[in-house]
This record gives C-alpha cells, sequence and structure tokens, in this order.
C-alpha cells in the first residue's frame, strides 16, 4: 500500500464540508449557514476535524506568503531580532527552539505570529517587499471564514446565530483583547547527521512540531504538499497521517471549545513530523494555521443539552479550571498557562 493510500484523506475518513454558495461573512445565506454548521459538528463531533472547500481563498494568497516567509528567514539574525515575538502580545517570529511541544526532540520550525494588522508591527519594506501587503489580506479572508464558522456553530449548538460572534469581536483588532493569531511556519529541510549517526552519542533526533492540542475555539490550517501532518482520533491511541487535498483547508477543534462543550467536540492532539526518503526529507514544508479565539473577557453562552453526549476522548484532557467554570470561561487565563508550558 502506498503513503498516499494510507492518508485519512485519502481513505475519506475525514469529511468534506462545501463551503460554496454560502454568501459573504456579513450577511450570509441562513439556509446554507445552518446546513454547514450541521455538517460542521457532525464533522468535529464523530473525527474532531474537517476540510473545507470552496471557501474562498485562493492558493496564490498562500503561497505569497510562503515564499515572503521564505524571504524573511533568509535575513541577517540581527535583522531578524527587531521582529522577535513579543510575550504579551504574542505578536513576532519565532525561531527553531523558541516554541517547544516536545521536549526530547530539537523542532525544526520558523513561525511569524500575526495578532495585529498594523503596518509597524510586520517586516519592513525594504527588508521583506510585499510582506505586509500579502499578509493583511490573507488574515483578513481566514478572520472572515472563522466568522462564518461561527455563525454555522451557533446554529448547530441551538444557540442565537450571533452570539459567538460576540464572544470573538476582536479577532486581529490588535487591541489586546483578543488572542486570535495567523501564523505562517515554515520547516526548513532536515539535517543530514539525523539520517545516520555513527554511534548512538551522536544521535540527532529531529522533529516539525512536537504533540499537542490547540489552545483556542478551533484552528483552520491550510498546508503545501509535503506532509507530515499527523492526528490521533479520539476514538483511537495511532498516529494518522492526514494527507493533502488541493486547496483544502482543515478546520479542527481548540481546547476551549471541547472544554465549553464538555467534550462533545473533541480536540484532537495532532503533530508534524519529518516525513521519510532522503528526497522528501531535503525540502521544506509551508502551512498557515489560524487559531481562532475568544475575546480574553468572554463569557460563553451555557450549550443547550444534548440527549446523548458523546463520551469523554482519551486523546484531551481539559485543563481543570475549564472543566469546572466552562459556563464563565475566561480566556486569557487559560491562554497565559498554555503559553508558560509552550514557550522558552
Amino acid at each position: 500500500m502506498s503513503a498516499q493510500e494510507e492518508t485519512l484523506l485519502a481513505r475519506c475518513e475525514i469529511p468534506i464540508i462545501d463551503l460554496a454558495h454560502i454568501g459573504t461573512d456579513v450577511c450570509p445565506m441562513k439556509s446554507v449557514v445552518r446546513r454547514i454548521g450541521q455538517q460542521l459538528f457532525a464533522a468535529l463531533s464523530g473525527k474532531g476535524l474537517a476540510v473545507l472547500v470552496n471557501h474562498g481563498i485562493a492558493e496564490e494568497k498562500l503561497k505569497a506568503v510562503y515564499i515572503d516567509l521564505d524571504n524573511f528567514c533568509a535575513l541577517p539574525e540581527g535583522c531578524q531580532a527587531q521582529y522577535l515575538r513579543n510575550p504579551v502580545s504574542n505578536h513576532g517570529y519565532l525561531r527553531p527552539g523558541m516554541e517547544q511541544f516536545d521536549s526530547t526532540k530539537k523542532e525544526l520550525r520558523h513561525t511569524f505570529n500575526i495578532t495585529t494588522l498594523t503596518a509597524a508591527a510586520m517586516p519592513a519594506e525594504e527588508e521583506v517587499p510585499q510582506f505586509i501587503n500579502h499578509a493583511v489580506p490573507l488574515a483578513r479572508d481566514l478572520t472572515n471564514l472563522s466568522r462564518v464558522l461561527l455563525q454555522a456553530l451557533a446554529y448547530a449548538l441551538d444557540l442565537p446565530p450571533a452570539i459567538l460572534l460576540e464572544c470573538h469581536s476582536g479577532m486581529l483588532q490588535g487591541d489586546g483583547r483578543n488572542p486570535s493569531c495567523m501564523r505562517i511556519s515554515y520547516y526548513p529541510p532536515v539535517p543530514p547527521e539525523d539520517e545516520g549517526p555513527r554511534c548512538q552519542s551522536d544521535t540527532v533526533s529531529y522533529t516539525r512540531c512536537g504533540a499537542h492540542s490547540d489552545r483556542g475555539t478551533f484552528t483552520l490550517i491550510a498546508q503545501d504538499s509535503e506532509g507530515g501532518l499527523e492526528v490521533k482520533l479520539h476514538d483511537s491511541e495511532k498516529w494518522e497521517t492526514v494527507g493533502h487535498l488541493p486547496g483544502a483547508i482543515l478546520v479542527q477543534t481548540g481546547e476551549l471549545l471541547a472544554a465549553w462543550t464538555t467534550n462533545l467536540l473533541p480536540a484532537l492532539m495532532h503533530r508534524v513530523v519529518v516525513p521519510p526518503g532522503t528526497y522528501a526529507r531535503a525540502r521544506g514544508r509551508h502551512c498557515v494555521a489560524f487559531i481562532c479565539h475568544p475575546d480574553n473577557d468572554a463569557k460563553l453562552p451555557t450549550v443547550p443539552p444534548r440527549a446523548a453526549p458523546a463520551p469523554a476522548p482519551p486523546t484531551f484532557t481539559p485543563h481543570a479550571h475549564l472543566t469546572l467554570h466552562h459556563r464563565l470561561l475566561n480566556a486569557a487565563h487559560h491562554l497565559q498557562k498554555r503559553f508558560r508550558e509552550t514557550y522558552a
């Protein structure tokens, strides 16, 4: 069996949701949003993830920010240093090793977090031409797509359609009240010493992103065709390769939504591994992730009870304060705790 046949997408095990004819994020077609909400709820409750197609975000926009990040990574370290991540706003550049999910391996990843769209927070035009002209429209597209999904989720959870929008009203506003973030990531080729060390003491073990679940409401993921993304489905302890569908965007539940729905919509553990084979290891990988997060002071509404809630999956255990207070979440407390666990 080929590697392609072994992926979840190739086996048709990830639900695909068609967003065609949805309208705009300001005035979406309610009948279509209800249909998408039903499909999204079924996918996230059953699998923990779904694939979105016909979402309206051109592949060229993604490729442009991939090239911009490559150009940023080629800058001298001194130039990069002025854009390092601000621990308060979470905006800025992360060199490999600054963010660690797996303490046993070296994580090969360059990331530029975008939490505000102001020009002053972006790489200068003379350093990375067009960075802001490419990143800002893409961030706005992903924000608008998140707004549509929030309305769809509200319908599916039997809530007023605007209530989740109100809880997420500050996305990428840059005023510090909402930690939503667009992350542009580049995973460089694997160094040769990882392939065949001469003795055990010389072993250097690499990965691209260690296992973790995302912090927010949900995450949108667009990726190139290089592969490496793996998940643990909520009914299994086995790592499964997701695979690639050209032009599609993956959506998966975050920890806050999982806790808020008492794990009815589970947050999956996922990671990015180094692919096998010399050719694949010598190639870089790119992705964009948009982490949709509620406002820091948001008080999420109570979800109407379901007749037969799904059993709690073993792959995600909500933090104690989330479980006890899931009706009145303070998203800022949860996020700051997770930042302390992750950043060096």
